[in-house]
């Protein structure tokens, strides 16, 4: 009697992924501005033997940042790598090689030590270095704006749990709990240089005392403020941070972009790229370059030792 067609709807779409080959990093001193890379991307191009040596990986941007993993495993589990979106400060496609896509991330290594590091990767055609230079902008800049809206819900909810008592609004909503955290900046937990856990011992007497002040200075804001207790549960405007909050968000700096924004999203070919009508399945990487390896022992072989993630 009635008549329906199946339809098909994507609910979320994958990150996207490209076929490329990772020709190498090299050392910089410069984390961000016009030019920065040049120096360190002649290196790299050089050492590949102008793109013709590299390893052939597939580089995923995601709201996490720049996954790379071995296209061809061939039953080998070889570890992968991460480079976190807040710690990749700069990114190109390099104009005086077109097919290069280069950007510059802040490792941390042992000791809060930070070095910088220039990466690049060849891909097939210069219309994706733009788009991988567009989408990797894109999604820093949404990634950030969403970390900082959430921790400024999350310390202004501190400052009025603060006024109020612990018993009136909790820390943690349960949809935050349900819907995780943002991906912009893992938790500190995760950092190499994270403290140790340890055991802590409990002091009750101590406990109990910091409980009395808290409720005394609660009692002793309400009388001086003279306010009902609804107009204190009232959220933020956000004008009054704290210094804490407002030095975090000042040290999480936008990514910069080394090419023209409105050219590359005025490209129709890069739009067609990001709308998903041609992939990273394209592997059609010039044959001279596909199948090397990075000479043993050099500076552009393998991502350095101390990243974020490897596995």
């Amino acid at each position: 009697m009635f008549r329906s067609k199946r339809r098909k709807f994507r609910v979320t779409s994958e990150d996207p992924t490209y076929t490329v080959l990772y020709l190498g990093n090299a050392t910089t001193i410069q984390s961000k501005g016009e030019g920065c890379t040049d120096l360190a991307v002649c290196k790299i191009w050089s050492k590949s033997e102008a793109g013709r040596q590299g390893t052939k990986m597939k580089l995923t941007i995601s709201a996490q940042g720049i996954r790379m993993a071995h296209a061809e495993d061939k039953g080998l589990r070889r570890p992968g790598h991460l480079y976190l979106l807040h710690r990749v400060t700069y990114c190109v496609a390099d104009p005086r090689l077109p097919r290069v896509f280069a950007w510059i991330y802040r490792h941390e290594l042992k000791h809060k030590a930070v070095m910088l590091r220039c990466h690049a990767v060849l891909v097939s055609k210069p219309e994706k270095a733009k788009a991988m230079a567009l989408l990797l902008y894109q999604t820093s800049a949404t990634a950030l704006a969403e970390f900082r809206r959430l921790k400024k819900r999350d310390d202004a909810r501190h400052q009025q749990q603060q006024l109020v008592g612990e018993q009136s609004i909790p820390l943690v909503p349960l949809r935050k709990l349900l819907n995780g955290q943002c991906c912009y900046k893992p938790p500190v937990e995760r950092s190499r240089s994270a403290p140790k856990l340890g055991s802590i011992t409990e002091d009750l007497l101590g406990e109990e005392q910091e409980e009395r002040a808290m409720h005394c200075d609660c009692e002793d804001i309400l009388e001086a403020l003279g306010e009902p207790e609804g107009e204190l549960l009232r959220p933020s405007t956000g004008r009054g941070e704290s210094p804490e909050l407002g030095q975090l968000l000042r040290d999480l700096g936008e990514l910069s972009l080394g090419n023209d924004l409105r050219s590359l999203r005025a490209d129709l070919r890069v739009r067609r790229l990001l709308s998903g009508e041609s992939t990273g399945s394209e592997s059609s990487l010039e044959s001279g370059g596909t199948d090397g390896a990075a000479p043993p022992g050099s500076d552009a072989e393998q991502p350095p030792p101390g990243d974020p993630e490897t596995g």
